[in-house]
């Protein structure tokens, strides 16, 4: 659950990882030991360790056809958790309204993914929050102006009649001009609302007019509502951080008298809910604390030149110079913050940029901003099993791909960090020293009158690479970064909503499995089963330090003695006649009910089971009939399968 308690800095999370590879994502382990599998042998405690000989206490003793094998560990989702929530961190600063447009335009995109689940569209609740959380102690004028800005509240529809101010005093809401009649949320509502129900068949429950087929123009209004009159200085991830930790500060010792911050944030995070955070941002992340001694007097400082005591640099490259290194040192000619960036330009490449997460003992050393490494941990500590439950995308300022298709034609590009002089900047910005954009449209013009730009995000990528996941089924890491370059976000949100279906549904074994009795029908498989069922914490006893209760299974076996044959509970079966939901059921029905709980292979090239696995196998447990396992449930694997260098070692359709 999100805490309470006042908290602008990040408390330490630290836990330990259980066996194996952990719902679809693959996580590196090697304290952790396994528990209920019995203690391999050194040849097996490699995941991809090679069998030399066979293993008595594994049991794992078949050796495969030619004494060439290796043991995989793998872990598939049993029971799929429904409830989704959905954090945008939307960017108001002026320079944003065609990118939250775009991003109003391609939400459907995100949506159609979810809405092909096998079960449907899941529990949404979706929620924004803008990047303004002020600059500093007080304010500074202009859109500067709001100690704490939009304070990390939800937008959504205020109560209070002729509210129209960014946050009205004395209302615990955010809410904008641009936001009217709630976009179609109901009176007081947060966030939005979309879940299923079942009682009398099949619906939802939502909390906005216009039924489900309106979710789309609700989040709309709500992306374009933020606004484009944010504070300049963004902070993207304290403001993300804050909203997921609703907190009151400057209680007194008794906790009362307290200023409430956005305790009208709780209650969007739900305990066993998956969260996806998506941010959407032209610029690199300046969050600092509101303290002016901790944050060095960032915003404070205004530079001067001290012959003509005019202002000599942007509030971007103020954060870039103090936030970013180049070719492992701080930015130069930027010593004294009072004055400034006094050097005549620079330029590195990028790729040899990278953020600034400490203090270091040189010139322009301290780091006035938030550590990226703090805002991770404080984003996963409001999830017991960040790994599992936690999923980040951002389309940021980032250098778009060569080979991506759609780019403006009149996309300009830069591979270059660079301080200079923007000439194409109005207003007398043109004048200033600046941190220069990586990517330029000069066909399209923001609110503020400058053409559309971007800046390269340093911290943000090192956020975003934190929480990046891998493919459960091809094995590659899954892209999380999307230039926002190039303005059209259609694959972008696409890839989104392809990935946030992953731990929403039941998992594939992605590695071809050895068969170890090619004279029996199907692939036999070699392998053991744990299943691990989440623990409530609630129950007597408490729960294991793992947060899960394991049972080792026995692989399923009819009243022979035969495994069950995974050709058999294929619902698009190799002749191509599809196989009903009664036909499978028999061949399940075989298995007596004093032999469940257990494991079975089976196969399943449905558009919805796993046509992209070897011989579209999944791993699955029968029950005790009317047993139903608890939301979140995953079965452990360790099973025989071809070493990577053998493609021929696995037939298909077995």
């Amino acid at each position: 659950m999100a805490s309470h308690a006042p908290r602008f800095l990040p408390v330490g999370h630290r836990r330990c990882q259980g066996w194996g590879l952990l719902l679809a994502f693959p996580v590196v382990v090697s304290a952790c030991k396994s528990r209920g599998l019995g203690s391999p042998d050194a040849a097996l405690q490699t995941p991809d360790a090679p069998i030399q000989a066979p293993d008595a206490d594994t049991g794992l003793a078949t050796t495969p056809p030619g004494g060439v094998g290796q043991v995989t560990e793998f872990s598939i989702l049993v029971a799929a958790q429904r409830d989704l929530d959905i954090l945008f961190l939307i960017d108001n600063s002026p320079s944003m309204g065609p990118i939250q447009q775009a991003l109003a335009d391609n939400f459907p995109r995100m949506i159609e993914g979810l809405d092909k689940l096998p079960e449907g569209r899941p529990n949404l609740h979706i929620a924004v929050v803008s990047s303004d959380m002020g600059a500093g102690a007080q304010g500074i004028g202009g859109n500067c102006n709001t100690v704490l800005g939009d304070r990390g509240l939800l937008w959504g529809n205020d109560p209070t009649p002729g509210v129209r101010a960014t946050v009205a005093p004395g209302s615990q809401w955010a809410i904008a001009a641009g936001i009217t009649d709630g976009c179609g949320l109901n009176s007081g509502a947060r966030w939005v609302e979309d879940i299923q129900t079942f009682n009398g068949g099949a619906g939802r429950q939502v909390n906005y007019s216009g039924g489900p087929t309106a979710l789309s123009s609700v989040f709309a209004c709500l992306a374009r509502g933020v606004g484009v009159v944010g504070c300049g200085y963004a902070h993207q991830l304290q403001a993300l951080r804050v909203a997921l930790n609703p907190q009151k500060i400057g209680c007194d010792a008794q906790g009362d008298n307290c200023t409430d911050v956005n305790m009208a944030n709780v209650g969007f995070l739900r305990e066993k809910a998956q969260l996806l955070i998506i941010l959407v941002t032209g610029q690199d992340d300046c969050s600092a604390t509101p303290n002016n001694v901790n944050n060095d007097n960032l915003f404070m400082n205004d530079p001067k030149d001290p012959n003509t005591n005019a202002g000599t640099e942007t509030a971007t490259l103020r954060c870039a110079a103090r936030g970013h290194l180049c070719n492992g040192q701080p930015i130069p000619d930027y010593v004294d913050p009072t004055r400034g960036y006094t050097g005549s330009g620079f330029t590195a490449n990028f790729a040899d940029c990278a953020p600034k997460d400490q203090n270091l003992p040189s010139d322009n050393g301290l780091l006035p901003l938030i550590a990226v490494q703090d805002m991770i941990d404080s984003v996963n500590v409001v999830k017991s099993r960040p790994k599992e439950q936690i999923l980040v995308s951002g389309i940021i300022g980032w250098l778009p791909d060569s080979n991506d298709l759609g780019l403006p034609s009149d996309l300009v590009v830069s591979n270059q960090y660079q301080i200079g002089k923007d000439a194409t900047s109005i207003n007398g910005q043109q004048n200033l020293w600046d941190y220069m954009p990586i990517c330029e449209i000069p066909s399209q013009k923001s609110a503020d009158g400058n053409i559309y730009k971007a800046y390269g995000g340093l911290r943000l990528k090192q956020f975003l690479d934190a929480f990046r996941r891998t493919d459960p089924v091809i094995g590659v890491p899954i892209v999380n970064t999307f230039s926002i370059c190039k303005l059209d976000f259609t694959d972008a949100m696409t890839q989104i909503g392809d990935t946030m279906t992953i731990p929403l549904q039941p998992g594939c074994v992605p590695y071809p499995l050895i068969d170890a009795d090619p004279s029996t029908p199907g692939t036999q498989p070699t392998c053991q089963a744990l299943e691990r069922m989440p623990c409530d914490s609630t129950a007597a006893g408490g729960c294991p330090d793992s947060g899960y209760n394991e049972t080792p299974l026995p692989e399923c076996k009819d009243s022979q003695g035969m495994p069950l044959d995974p050709n058999l509970l294929d619902p698009v079966p190799t002749n191509g006649v599809a196989r009903t939901s009664q036909q499978i059921t028999a061949v399940l029905d075989t298995i007596s009910e004093d032999q469940r709980p257990c494991w079975y292979l089976s196969y399943d090239h449905s558009v919805t089971g796993c046509p992209q696995a070897p011989n579209g196998q999944t791993i699955s447990v029968l029950r005790k009939t009317g047993a139903v396992a608890p939301t979140g449930t995953i079965v452990e694997g360790k099973c025989l399968t071809c070493p990577d260098s053998d493609p021929t070692c696995a037939t298909t359709r077995q």
